[in-house]
């Protein structure tokens, strides 16, 4: 399920008609942004991942696999096959930028930095990806659909379909144009191509019904974050911005399920 819309290197604000605002900001998976792209997140006052809440645990554990074994999870996912694969090993030819980091660099930053106390203090956080039967029966409809016959048969041809999505993607992608560094552009652009194919790969393996589905409930669940972050307490001065990594991606899909309007669902802020 390939998107035709352009790599975006921009947040977007999508002001909730209850009050506040929701700004989608893209990262790439993996990759180290420049100064420049993580200013363009601005200022804001909660911080919301559309992942479940045991994400930062996974991202401690990486942590330390990583500090005793440097690109152990690199090198796992590159062994392993698969369109994952082709695009860490893609990633890990380009010399002009860091990629490859686990634990994702720019989420687990965001994370940190809501948690400071430096500053005006620790920022609330919120992982809207949810734990109920609502959510199992999607995720077990998604397994459904990824053994069908004709996934099994497509698997078959995975490099040409790989390189099928990767031609798309490098007509999407493009540098981005905060900053002087030439290299550096280049290779942003060129990480943002390979993570735009394995996405697009990723989501070809399910219906048009099932994206719609998981982004409409997330869309709905971040609404219900903004609540939170807002605490009913609303004006036109101080509405509460709730900043919202998105792979790059990803994000024009989750501001077409915004822009729908879905009814929010409530959603507390994670406690340490």
């Amino acid at each position: 399920m390939a998107g035709s819309a352009s790599l975006s290197w921009s947040p977007i604000d999508w002001d909730d008609p209850c009050g506040g605002t929701i700004r989608l900001w893209p990262f790439l998976p993996n990759v180290v942004l420049t100064d420049s792209l993580r200013r363009t997140a601005g200022d804001w006052d909660g911080l919301a991942f559309l992942l479940p809440d045991d994400e930062p645990e996974i991202w401690n554990d990486q942590f330390d696999q990583e500090k005793s074994s440097p690109g152990i999870n690199r090198d796992s996912i590159s062994s392993s096959g698969g369109t994952l694969a082709r695009m860490m090993i893609g990633m890990s030819s380009i010399e002009a930028i860091q990629s490859c980091r686990f634990p994702d660099p720019e989420p687990r930053r965001l994370l940190m930095a809501a948690e400071s106390q430096s500053g005006t203090g620790s920022r609330p956080v919120f992982f809207v990806e949810p734990e109920d039967e609502e959510w199992t029966e999607w995720v077990e409809d998604c397994a459904d659909e990824m053994v069908r016959l004709r996934h099994l048969a497509r698997s078959i041809f995975s490099g040409r379909v790989w390189k099928k999505y990767l031609r798309e993607a490098i007509q999407n992608a493009s540098p981005p144009t905060e900053g002087r560094d030439e290299a550096k552009a280049h290779g942003l652009a060129q990480a943002s191509a390979l993570a735009a194919a394995w996405w697009y790969r990723s989501e070809s393996v399910l219906s048009e019904e099932l994206c719609s589905r998981r982004d409409a409930r997330l869309a709905s669940r971040l609404r219900g974050a903004l609540g939170t972050l807002s605490g009913g307490q609303i004006d036109d001065e101080g509405a509460p911005v709730l900043l919202v990594p998105v792979m790059q991606a990803w994000m024009p899909s989750i501001h077409s399920a915004l822009v729908k309007t879905p009814l929010p669902e409530h959603v507390e802020e994670e406690v340490e």
